[in-house]
């Protein structure tokens, strides 16, 4: 005889149906976090005053608060009234990790016409960016400045900076020259940490330029030197320390070796290169590394990689692994020297 209090399995139909309609939840997050409301809710508010505040439609947002509701981030503790759960509490533009910018940019009209088309990269193995814009990822936001920005500053709000401060120990370095280095977090962050330390930043002449600002807030831009230019062409050579942050998981085999090989020709002997990115393994806890796999594949063509995989390309280039940290569903640190 069965409880009347036990639980029913989900129905495999509906299961399915689930998981095909979540991707409505982020969009529903995306839009909160574009008018403000995360930012609206230290304390419990009534659905028309959130409507009120950020010009919009009572009942046409509520549906959207609800999701929000259904996905974790809100809670709604008395009819038509929400409040940010703990959870929520990441989508404040002033939450030391907010995820406020990178909500925005996943859920923007680029990347949702990318996946549209994505049979195209199940099918050929090709970037499906390319098919509805008519050129690459990267050129495209070259030639948009409004995207471009967005995309800067959600990577700036999202950079793994405690992984890479828990990762090598730079103490006695006395030259690091961050390569694809954007608007300087990650560099900004290790010259304040090692006030002895001097920096480059290299990075395409629309992003390098908006460098100056973030490593003049740190206090560190009369230790820094910002040099435009591109990954795939030759870096400043001699320094200490090579940093490639969020590069080399951003392109297929043959171009992330052009990248490695241009890193090694500038390297001496006893350089060190360091490498972050999302490297998956079995110590990660949830599907974000092989949901992000697939993310980077369709934008990009790029591939993240595991721990071994990086050996085999490293290896290509006389590289060898000589540290390595793991964070579990985040970005991992390599450390590599000549061989």
């Amino acid at each position: 005889m069965t409880s009347s209090n036990a639980v029913e399995p989900v129905p495999a139909a509906l299961r399915v149906r689930e998981l095909m309609t979540t991707g409505l939840l982020s969009h529903a997050i995306a839009v909160l976090c574009d008018l403000g409301v995360p930012d609206l809710l230290e304390t419990p508010r009534a659905h028309v005053e959130i409507a009120k505040e950020v010009d919009g439609h009572p009942e046409g947002l509520l549906s959207f608060l609800r999701a929000a509701c259904a996905a974790g981030v809100l809670a709604e503790p008395t009819p038509r009234t929400f409040e940010l759960t703990e959870l929520g509490q990441v989508l404040r533009a002033d939450h030391p990790n907010s995820m406020k910018a990178m909500c925005s940019l996943t859920c923007r009209e680029e990347f949702n016409r990318t996946w549209s088309n994505s049979i195209h990269t199940a099918r050929t193995g090709e970037p499906s960016f390319s098919l509805p814009y008519g050129t690459s990822f990267f050129e495209y936001m070259g030639s948009n400045p409004e995207f471009a920005t967005l995309f800067d500053r959600a990577m700036s709000s999202s950079a793994a900076v405690d992984n890479l401060l828990a990762g090598p120990d730079l103490s006695g370095v006395g030259h690091i020259v961050d390569i694809g280095g954007g608007r300087g977090t990650m560099l900004a962050a290790l010259l304040r940490r090692h006030p002895d330390l001097r920096g480059t930043l290299v990075d395409l002449p629309h992003v390098a330029g908006n460098a100056l600002r973030t490593l003049t807030e740190a206090g560190v831009a009369d230790r820094v030197t910002i040099a435009p230019g591109s990954f795939f062409d030759p870096v400043p050579e001699g320094a200490d320390v090579y940093l490639l942050s969020r590069v080399i998981g951003n392109w297929n085999d043959e171009d992330s070796l052009r990248i490695l090989r241009s890193t090694r020709a500038a390297m001496r002997a006893d350089s060190e290169l360091v490498v972050v990115g999302q490297m998956p393994s079995e110590n990660d806890r949830t599907h974000y590394p092989r949901q992000l796999d697939l993310y980077m594949f369709a934008l990009l063509g790029a591939r993240l990689r595991s721990y071994e995989e990086y050996q085999e390309l490293f290896a290509q280039v006389n590289l060898t692994i000589t540290d390595w940290w793991n964070f579990p569903d985040s970005e991992s640190v390599l450390r590599a020297r000549l061989s």
